[in-house]
């Protein structure tokens, strides 16, 4: 029974923190200058700033471009190292 409670006690505490986190920080940091310029800037062209994706990020060009230029790297990625070891895998 002990087991279950200590659960318990877990799960209502990481609810009370993401509640806390939901209902207290997140609009304080709405509120920097910063956040508040891009919220700002969204709603000025019409978008959602809550539906936005990572991938509408500005700087998402330059992630995509270094994450392909490891890939096509002459060591390969992680991945392409392990499936060349394994021919089951690379099948």
């Amino acid at each position: 029974m002990k087991s279950i409670t200590s659960g318990l006690f877990q799960f209502i505490l990481a609810c009370t923190i993401i509640i806390a986190i939901w209902m207290f920080v997140l609009p304080v940091v709405s509120d920097f200058p910063s956040v508040r310029h891009r919220i700002d800037g969204n709603r000025d062209a019409g978008i959602n700033p809550t539906a936005v994706f990572y991938t509408d990020h500005p700087g998402m060009a330059d992630i995509e471009r270094s994450i392909a230029s490891r890939v096509d790297s002459p060591t390969g990625s992680f991945w392409k190292f392990w499936l060349s070891r394994s021919p089951e895998l690379s099948k």
